[in-house]
């Protein structure tokens, strides 16, 4: 005769901490937070992180002005504009420096000095997007270990390129060079006359400089500690450290006034080419030339269906109660300022607005595939857009 032993199993329920859920199930953990009425970073729907900004405290000008500065600035200090954003645990630091190249092509008052009324009638039936320019960004986003840029920061990078050059910020004018010119008295002292210098018409007049040129400037962008989309965060951070540049002065030597140089190109043929050693001032310089009222900031803003059946309030209930739920309209919620891994991997649907104080839209970007967009969630992204544009804009210098 054979027993039977009949083996008892025990089930112990497994619980993990918020962050441990998050990681193993970042969904659920999300939808368990939204339906208590709050994100997992504790924030309301539609509440934005704080932004504390310290602007232009980077840069070598900045520096040489502040008079409660005792710090020396050094000559490898090359920066012209600085920004330390800091939104929640994310820091961004924007450092942007420049260098002058040579203009190949002409201006409206270039052709109009020459006369040409046919190329003058082409240039003006095209926008005139072609008067403003941009900065050439390059982000990095610091994950602690060195490699390849990313796909995120090249992309980011395009798409501040492009914003900022459609945004009509930078005005080509305001990056032109007027050079001054480096003189000896009879008393054997150097002095720089510049062109806004007084009684400098009478020393610019004698030197005739036929060349032109233009300031470049390009933006490092260091994102430290990241826990969402960067684009927003980088481009206010961008609009905060372009309002604190300062362009140096540029100046040339008088004895390399009318310096020319022969170049030979395939044998007989002979080029005089204009030469110039153009040099940069290093304790003065003037503050760049914005369009003051088309400098917008950015917000970003994500759209997720609530599940029902991830209500903590309808887990105790019966099944005719959960089909009865189930069964209720889909309710759809507009989160603010995405934060945290679990929200930036269930959120397929978001929008991205750049705009100015005024609410005009310079950048909308809006991607779907998961939520429905309706216009009544569009409007109320739009009216946060404008908040938070006024309070980003009121950190300004």
């Amino acid at each position: 005769m054979s027993t039977e032993e009949e083996a008892t199993v025990e089930v112990h329920p497994v619980s993990f901490p918020p962050e441990i859920l998050a990681r193993i199930s970042p969904e659920l953990s999300l939808q368990r937070h939204l339906s208590l009425g709050f994100r997992p970073s504790l924030r309301g729907f539609e509440e934005f992180r704080d932004v504390s900004v310290d602007v232009g405290t980077l840069s070598r000008y900045h520096q040489l002005q502040d008079p409660s500065s005792t710090k020396e600035v050094g000559t490898d200090n090359h920066v012209l504009g600085s920004c330390v954003l800091r939104e929640g645990d994310v820091y961004v630091v924007t450092k942007i420096t420049g260098g002058i190249i040579e203009d190949v092509t002409m201006s409206n008052e270039d052709i109009d000095e020459e006369e040409d009324a046919e190329l003058l009638e082409l240039t003006e039936d095209h926008s005139d997007i072609t008067k403003y320019t941009s900065v050439y960004p390059v982000v990095e986003v610091e994950r602690g270990r060195m490699g390849a840029c990313t796909d995120e920061e090249m992309i980011t990078s395009q798409k501040l390129f492009d914003t900022l050059q459609h945004a009509k910020i930078l005005p080509k004018s305001s990056l032109k060079v007027k050079p001054g010119v480096r003189i000896t008295n009879d008393d054997g002292t150097v002095e720089i006359i510049y062109p806004d210098s007084a009684n400098s018409d009478e020393v610019m007049s004698s030197f005739k400089i036929n060349k032109k040129w233009s300031y470049v400037l390009y933006a490092r962008i260091e994102v430290f500690g990241r826990t969402g989309p960067v684009f927003d965060l980088c481009w206010n951070s961008l609009m905060y450290a372009l309002k604190s540049v300062q362009l140096p002065k540029a100046f040339i030597d008088e004895r390399a006034t009318d310096l020319k140089m022969t170049v030979r190109t395939r044998g007989r043929n002979a080029i005089i080419r204009e030469t110039y050693n153009l040099l940069c001032d290093p304790n003065d310089s003037t503050p760049i030339r914005l369009a003051e009222k088309n400098i917008s900031f950015a917000s970003t803003y994500g759209l997720i269906d609530l599940d029902p059946e991830a209500d903590i309030a309808n887990l105790e209930e019966d099944a005719d109660g959960d089909e009865a739920m189930v069964d209720e309209e889909v309710k759809t919620v507009l989160l603010a300022d995405i934060e945290g891994e679990a929200e930036e991997s269930s959120i397929k649907s978001n929008i991205t607005i750049v705009s100015n104080a005024d609410g005009r839209f310079k950048r909308l970007s809006i991607v779907g595939g998961g939520a429905k967009i309706t216009p009544a969630l569009l409007a109320k992204s739009i009216a946060l857009s404008k908040q938070r544009t006024a309070d980003l804009a009121g950190k300004l210098i």
